[in-house]
């Protein structure tokens, strides 16, 4: 109990400080910091932690990934590629429906804290011809930004699974990907299907000229996130090197200059990103040192609960609490090496569970600054998502049970 007692007590400290809004690298620390306190403050332990968090491949491996993804964001942004796909998207698909889910799907498949405001007043555009609430809105807006947790190669919450578990990325994401689709579908079906059309005047025939841009727009907008996508699944490449050869592509079919090159790795080092990273796996490196995961794993099994209920449980409270995905699986998933090494289903469960967790969290950013966007309801909003996230949690337990 003892072991459960210093976990609980660091859990709660670091939310307690994400609600202040102190940098998550900060928290991290500082919930590490008091772990290491409560199990004796040996300076061994803490020696050898921030050793093996410095050297290790991971480590690097991470934050290398993250940092190109930032670049590619940047090369997106400022290239007028995200403004022409939107544009190209209303052109040729004459379906408001379909933005609708389409450019908050887009938008998501790159990371960024909070990123649902971008896509937001894309959403609000795509709603014009419908009588939506805020909430639904709202709803719509996070819902499919999200679809991609399970599959997306460069989220950080995917990177961490992979590393914390030992599980190879393309593992993972070949065993969670029906989860995307699942949850694409239901949503579609959720919020999209009764949509009450208001139609509007059709949109002029567009010139050769426009149709040839749009293509531009749609290649080099969808290009390079299926390009990496098919260089982690397929061939197997680290993220950060299938990351660095999208964005020096990108740099060559884009024909940056030594200014724009300059400027958009400087845009990338994000400090607060990249050393909230560097605290979560330095938290993990704690955890092993002190004997923490070790001593709850014993007291799990003496339970005689199930691995799957009991991680499962553990994180979608972690969830809920953190509001990230990298906040749960920083959590939970060292207790998949520790009770059952390499097994990819009880990874599906946790991820899922926590990823229900994460999305009905009020300390989730994305839910957070779309809300305030949209001046929306907190409980209405929520509403239609945690119907949709007991259908996945249901499709996880019905998967599972019989894998």
């Amino acid at each position: 109990m003892l072991a459960i007692l210093k976990i609980l007590v660091t859990l709660a400290l670091i939310v307690f400080l994400l609600n202040r809004k102190v940098k998550m690298g900060n928290a991290m620390l500082a919930g590490t910091t008091v772990l290491w306190l409560l199990s004796g403050g040996n300076l061994l332990h803490a020696q050898t932690a921030v050793i093996n968090t410095v050297q290790s491949h991971s480590t690097w491996e991470i934050v290398l990934a993250l940092y190109f993804v930032m670049c590619l964001e940047y090369q997106l942004r400022t290239g007028g590629i995200i403004d022409g796909l939107m544009t190209t998207a209303r052109r040729a698909l004459r379906s408001e429906r379909i933005l609708l889910a389409l450019m908050p799907a887009f938008l998501g498949f790159l990371p960024s804290l909070g990123g649902a405001i971008f896509s937001a007043p894309l959403v609000e555009s795509a709603s014009k011809p419908y009588q939506l609430t805020p909430e639904t809105k709202t709803a719509i807006n996070y819902w499919f930004r999200h679809i991609w947790e399970y599959t997306n190669p460069i989220f950080t919450g995917m990177l961490l699974a992979s590393q914390l578990s030992n599980i190879p990325l393309s593992a993972l994401i070949a065993n969670m990907a029906w989860l995307t689709v699942l949850a694409t579908v239901i949503g579609w079906l959720f919020f999209l299907t009764m949509l009450k059309k208001q139609p509007a005047p059709a949109a002029p025939v567009n010139t050769s000229q426009a149709a040839d841009r749009g293509y531009y727009y749609v290649t080099l907008a969808a290009g390079p996130i299926i390009v990496n996508f098919m260089l982690v699944v397929f061939l197997k490449l680290a993220a950060a090197v299938s990351m660095a050869l999208v964005v020096a592509a990108m740099v060559l079919l884009l024909r940056q200059n030594l200014t724009g090159i300059r400027a958009m790795l400087a845009h990338a080092l994000d400090r607060k990103l990249l050393w909230g990273i560097v605290a979560i796996l330095f938290f993990q490196n704690i955890l092993r040192q002190t004997g923490a995961i070790e001593d709850i794993a014993v007291l799990l099994n003496n339970l005689a609960i199930s691995n799957a209920v009991v991680v499962g449980a553990i994180a979608f409270i972690a969830g809920i609490l953190t509001g990230t995905s990298q906040g749960f699986v920083a959590i939970t998933f060292p207790f998949i090496a520790v009770l059952s090494p390499g097994d990819i289903t009880l990874a599906m469960v946790c991820f899922a569970l926590g990823t229900a967790g994460q999305m009905l969290s009020p300390a989730h950013l994305c839910l957070l600054v779309t809300l305030d966007y949209f001046k929306a309801d907190f409980l209405k909003t929520l509403r239609p998502v945690a119907c949709l996230e007991l259908i996945m949690i249901i499709a996880v337990c019905v998967v599972t049970t019989f894998h």
